[in-house]
């Protein structure tokens, strides 16, 4: 699988380029507030979704289009417990690739180590890499979502500036930020990450206790555009956003950790 402007070939196993982060106070704090995610609710703790747009950073040389690389899904698994302020790396690899009728879909997995080599937490990053000339269609034809013992923990407004604020660090993703970048993938509008809503998954975790060792995988099924008001539902384990049209937009699921 060939980034044809770096010249760089993906193969399965290949390692990538040492990503070294820290997640700060205001850093956290910037993305919870374009989420509107309640200030203090982590505490002196590192939400995992703010180290999942780490593991984006980590691949942003990889990247030639702005729809290379459409997130697709996103697995985050905490070890022990992070701090806010502790110096953190992460070492990447290529997981898989495979071919699509519209591209090629790949994921990458990542350790997070603090500064004494120890792994404090796991990623993986699943996304499509969209051919040149291909248009973007929300995944399924499911109908409405069933809502039977599920139940509403947050509901969210997007806004433009919301969309845009949280994708500070990502100024060149334009699909976030510009309408005609938008338009030209087939989306009527800019869309919010998927990481996003990862975050708002995260809130409606913390709201019932952050463990000091747990895992969350989402898959991000649609577009959540950023004119949208979207809901968090929750059932036992089980995430959902629901958009207006009572389509989903992403699932998730927290899972007791691996051995």
């Amino acid at each position: 699988m060939r980034c044809a402007e770096a010249g760089i070939e993906l193969e399965e196993g290949q390692l990538l380029r040492t990503w070294r982060t820290v997640v700060t106070e205001e850093r956290q704090r910037s993305y919870h507030e374009a989420a509107e995610v309640p200030a203090g609710l982590f505490g002196e703790r590192v939400d995992l979704s703010i180290l999942a747009n780490d593991t984006i950073h980590a691949m942003r040389y990889l990247k030639t289009s702005p729809m290379d690389g459409l997130h697709a899904g996103q697995r985050m698994e905490q070890l022990a417990p992070i701090r806010l302020g502790e110096p953190l790396t992460l070492r990447g690899r290529v997981a898989g690739v495979r071919r699509t009728a519209k591209g090629r879909f790949a994921s990458t997995a990542f350790v997070v180590e603090d500064a004494a080599g120890v792994a404090k937490a796991r990623g993986e990053l699943r996304y499509f890499r969209v051919d040149a000339g291909a248009r973007v269609e929300p995944a399924g034809t499911d109908g409405p979502f069933d809502r039977a013992g599920w139940a509403t923990v947050a509901r969210k407004a997007l806004t433009p500036q919301r969309v845009r604020d949280y994708s500070h660090e990502f100024p060149d993703y334009l699909v976030h930020f510009d309408p005609e970048v938008a338009a030209a993938v087939g989306l009527r509008a800019p869309v919010a990450q998927g990481l996003m809503s990862f975050t708002w998954m995260m809130q409606a975790i913390a709201e019932r206790g952050y463990a000091d060792r747990f895992a969350v995988s989402a898959t991000f099924r649609r577009p959540v555009f950023w004119d949208e008001t979207v809901e968090v539902l929750r059932r036992g384990d089980e995430l959902a956003v629901v958009g207006e049209d009572g389509r989903l937009r992403s699932s998730g699921i927290s899972l007791r950790p691996e051995a």
